[in-house]
């Protein structure tokens, strides 16, 4: 792949939140999780957990702890990447619990992009309460969900791409 067509893959990406009622094949999910394990992390020591969520009525426990988000119980499947800084915390200290959080959110955008590559989508989800989520799930001790990301067969036509562009986000000192 040369930088037209991976940038040209990006801007094909979107944000879906209305799924059709198909299951996700066990292979992309592999695939998926296989992205996850080759993304970067804090000294190579992966400080995140991924937890799978195919159950419906797990599923629908989540909808009130996700701010009434009804996608992730329309979704045929939700990953909850969460942080697990005791797998750094001996060698970065309280730096761990930072790094954790990058940890998480880089495997989730690693998750989001191959979700795109195989022809699925999915949408991220950062606004939930985390206490919630935390006990639905029954998360151990010092881990703390970061991201849902519902995922499925697209059913809906997702809006044009509007960003502020490069020359906005970049500041030159």
């Amino acid at each position: 792949m040369n930088e037209k067509s991976f940038l040209e893959f990006l801007k094909t990406r979107r944000s879906i939140r209305a799924f059709k009622e198909k299951g996700i094949e066990e292979s992309k999910l592999n695939l998926i999780l296989e992205a996850c394990n080759l993304a970067p992390s804090s000294g190579g020591l992966q400080t995140f957990e991924i937890y799978q969520i195919k159950n419906k009525e797990m599923r629908e426990k989540l909808v009130p702890a996700a701010k009434d988000q009804t996608i992730v119980v329309q979704a045929p499947l939700l990953l909850v990447f969460c942080t697990n800084p005791s797998r750094s915390v001996e060698r970065f200290g309280e730096r761990s619990q930072f790094f954790s959080v990058q940890d998480a959110t880089i495997a989730t955008a690693y998750a989001q992009l191959t979700v795109h590559a195989l022809g699925l989508s999915a949408v991220w989800i950062g606004a939930f309460d985390e206490k919630k989520v935390s006990d639905i799930l029954k998360l151990p001790q010092g881990q703390r969900p970061v991201s849902i990301l519902p995922i499925g067969y697209e059913n809906e036509t997702p809006k044009e791409k509007t960003t502020r562009g490069t020359r906005e986000l970049l500041h030159v000192i």
